[in-house]
């Protein structure tokens, strides 16, 4: 491995990295999400720094499960425990958001771990996004983005400039059009990038304030552009799905006698490439994209557009099979899932639905379910 490949995969894998530490250093404020709606161009341009909280380094929840059950998401139940464990202590705020029931939950979680805990930080924003695309929707998600930026500009003392937000959906969109180059490249008979590398990737570069990951993504995109990995007799899977940061799950699924080409992931391509209008208001510019271009299983009105984004995807990417991944209990996922196998017999195209807890185990299991499906794939072929 690459040393640029090696420094992001240590990115991926760390709860804290260096890039956060200097930047805190530096007098920078460290602000928390978890969810892709959460507009990081609006953080960014109040002089902050968005860093999306992960499960990575957690191997247990017994603190989590004493303010969630069994039967709630393991990734909250993760992030939430590594919480208690003060293990986001570096962070000087969290912006929580209506995404699904159990990630919206730890904002009351929270709330009372700091009044009887005293578990920090104090600033604990909930940023409430629609669930649908009309016009209304949009009126509302503009009003919501502005009382965001008041919030943030009362909390910390910082003015959200019309210059400043323009300056930042200008670097959100250097690092979107460089994460477009890399997954044009993974069109080729013979990609550059694996799919467990281009998840760390993307795991990685939400974790670092943006001006680095675009040097990252500059270097990246340059080592890579001559590289071929051996694709011989492997499949092309596109794995589709919520959230996901398990890259040895990834690196299981293509050791299995395959390469994932494409993925439409909460914490991988589902954002990761999808611009902001450069023109015009940026606050409309910002809400346009988050409301009508980023869409997942909590929009209700969006999966046909989901639809046939998807079946495009498998077409550009000359793809033979999709795989969905979904965490256990998870409904809006379950909900997907049941849709999109109706849409896979409609095109009459293989689809294995794989369930999962994060970091839960059950690897073996798992891997025996994907060579099965990848040997039905091939006999059919």
């Amino acid at each position: 491995m690459s040393d640029i490949l090696s420094t992001i995969q240590k990115l991926a894998e760390a709860q804290k990295n260096a890039y956060i530490t200097k930047a805190a250093d530096e007098g920078k404020r460290i602000l928390g999400y978890m969810c892709s709606f959460v507009p990081e161009e609006i953080i960014h341009a109040a002089c902050m720094v968005p860093f999306r909280m992960t499960a990575v380094g957690s191997t247990e929840t017994r603190l989590g499960d004493t303010y969630y059950s069994a039967i709630n998401c393991s990734l909250v139940r993760h992030i939430f425990d590594k919480a208690l464990k003060n293990e986001f202590s570096f962070l000087d705020g969290i912006v929580f958001m209506n995404g699904c029931d159990h990630s919206r939950r730890m904002y009351d979680n929270w709330r009372d771990a700091l009044k009887t805990q005293g578990l920090g930080p104090e600033f604990l924003y909930m940023f409430v996004a629609p669930h649908t695309t009309m016009e209304t929707s949009l009126n509302r998600f503009i009003d919501e983005l502005n009382g965001f930026s008041s919030a943030l500009e009362k909390n910390f003392g910082v003015n959200i400039t019309k210059n400043a937000l323009k300056n930042s959906i200008s670097i959100y969109n250097r690092r979107r059009k460089l994460f477009r180059e890399l997954n044009e490249m993974r069109k080729q008979p013979e990609p550059p990038i694996s799919g467990a590398e281009m998840l760390a990737v993307q795991l990685a570069m939400t974790s670092i304030p943006v001006e680095n990951a675009v040097d990252l993504l500059e270097q990246l995109t340059e080592h890579v552009h001559d590289r071929k990995m051996d694709c011989k007799d492997k499949l092309r899977i596109v794995v589709t799905g919520g959230a996901m940061e398990e890259i040895d799950h990834v690196k299981m699924i293509e050791d299995s006698g395959a390469i994932v080409v494409a993925e439409n992931l909460c914490t991988g391509g589902r954002h990761s490439d999808v611009s902001s209008d450069e023109d015009g208001d940026p606050v409309i510019s910002i809400a346009e994209r988050y409301l009508y271009k980023v869409s997942c299983p909590r929009m209700v009105d969006e999966f046909e557009n989901r639809s046939s984004l998807l079946e495009k995807t498998l077409k550009e990417y000359s793809a033979d099979a999709l795989i969905t991944e979904k965490l256990m209990f998870c409904d809006i996922w379950g909900g997907e899932v049941f849709l999109l196998k109706q849409e896979a017999k409609r095109m009459g195209f293989p689809l294995l639905s794989l369930e999962r807890e994060i970091y839960g185990g059950g690897a073996g299991q798992m891997k025996t379910r994907v060579q099965a499906f990848f040997e039905t794939v091939r006999n059919i072929q």
